[in-house]
C-alpha cells in the first residue's frame, strides 16, 4: 500500500485505504439507500448471529472492565459506529470492531450495524491492525506480533508496512526488536508492568539473564533515565561477582601509595581503576607518582 491518510482520520478514512473494487460494484451496496435493515452512510443491520470473530485479529486481550464499560454505553446509547465485516459465504467475519461486537452480544443484541466488504486476506490484516492502532487498543506486543505477521504472511518490507501503518519506518524497527527480548520481559510490557521506553532500552540488553533482572527492577520502580545508567554501566543495579581477595587488598595498596582513595572495579580479567584527587596540586602530585609528563616529570593544565 502507497498512502498512509487513513491512521487517526477515523473508520472512514481507514477504509478508503482499503476499497479496491470497482465503483459499478460499490454502487450495488445499500450505501445510501433506504428500507429495512439499511443504514444511511453504508451500513446495514446484520444478524449477530452470522457474524464470527477473526481469530487472526492483532488484539488478543479484552479488558473484562472496559468491556463492560462498553455494555452500559451500548445500552444507553446504542451501537454508534458500525463494525466492519468481510463477507464469508452466507456469513461474516469481523474485520474491526470486535469488542463492540461483543458487548452487543452480552447485553443480548439481535443485530448489530456493519459495513460489509470483499476484502483479500492482505487486506483484512491491514486494516484490523490499522484500525485497532487508531484506537490505540493494542499493546506494544500485540503492535509487534501484527507487524511481524503482516511481513511475514504477505512478504512486506518494514518500509512498506511503515506507509500501510502511517508510521516512521524507525518506529516499526523499534517495534519489531521487542519481539527479540527474553519472554519474562515481553509479558511485563505486554501486561503494562514496564513502559515502552522502559522496553526500547531493554531490547538492546543482548544479556538475557541481565535484561529480565532490569526489566523486573523497572517494573518495581526504576525509571528510564536510572535504566540508560545502569545499561551503560553508570550505577551498578544487578549483583555481580564478589571481588578476589587479591583484588580487594590491591585497591588498599594503591589508595595507601596515592594517599587518595582509589576504586578498582570489575574482577582479575576486566575492569577499570579510578584514582579520587580534590585539588590541582592533588592532581599534579599523581601524576608524578604515574610518571606523566614527560623527561620533566610536570603535567602542565
Amino acid at each position: 500500500m502507497e498512502n498512509n491518510r487513513g491512521l487517526g482520520k477515523g473508520l472512514g478514512a481507514l477504509i478508503s485505504l482499503f476499497d479496491e473494487e470497482p465503483q459499478e460494484m460499490q454502487d450495488r451496496e445499500p450505501r445510501s439507500a433506504s428500507g429495512p435493515g439499511v443504514i444511511p452512510g453504508g451500513a446495514q443491520e446484520i444478524d449477530i448471529a452470522s457474524i464470527d470473530n477473526n481469530l487472526n485479529q492483532p488484539r488478543k486481550t479484552f479488558v473484562p472492565e472496559k468491556l463492560q464499560e462498553l455494555e452500559e454505553s451500548i445500552r444507553a446509547n446504542g451501537v454508534i459506529q458500525p463494525i466492519l465485516v468481510n463477507r464469508v459465504g452466507s456469513r461474516y467475519m469481523i474485520v474491526a470492531g470486535e469488542r463492540r461486537w461483543r458487548a452487543a452480544k452480552n447485553i443480548g443484541l439481535k443485530t448489530i450495524p456493519a459495513i460489509v466488504r470483499n476484502y483479500s486476506a492482505k487486506q483484512i490484516a491491514e486494516v484490523a491492525l490499522v484500525e485497532n492502532l487508531m484506537r490505540s487498543d493494542l499493546n506494544e506486543i500485540e503492535i509487534a506480533v501484527g507487524i511481524k505477521k503482516l511481513m511475514d504472511t504477505h512478504m512486506m518490507t518494514q518500509e512498506q508496512v511503515s506507509r500501510v501503518l502511517g508510521l516512521s519506518r524507525p518506529a516499526i524497527a523499534n517495534s519489531l526488536r521487542f519481539l527479540n527480548m527474553p519472554k519474562e520481559v515481553q509479558m511485563l510490557l505486554e501486561h503494562g508492568r514496564i513502559s515502552a521506553g522502559h522496553a526500547k532500552c531493554l531490547a538492546g540488553v543482548s544479556d538475557a539473564g541481565l535484561c529480565v533482572a532490569l526489566a523486573n527492577k523497572c517494573a518495581s520502580g526504576m525509571t528510564v533515565r536510572e535504566l540508560e545508567s545502569a545499561i551503560m554501566g553508570k550505577k551498578p543495579t544487578v549483583a555481580q561477582k564478589p571481588q578476589s581477595l587479591e583484588l580487594k587488598q590491591f585497591a588498599v595498596t594503591l589508595t595507601r601509595d596515592f594517599s587518595t582513595k582509589v576504586v578498582v572495579q570489575g574482577n582479575e580479567s576486566h575492569g577499570k581503576i579510578i584514582i579520587e584527587y580534590h585539588t590541582k596540586k592533588d592532581l599534579e602530585r599523581i601524576a608524578g607518582k604515574l610518571k606523566i609528563g614527560g623527561a620533566s616529570g610536570e603535567l602542565k593544565f
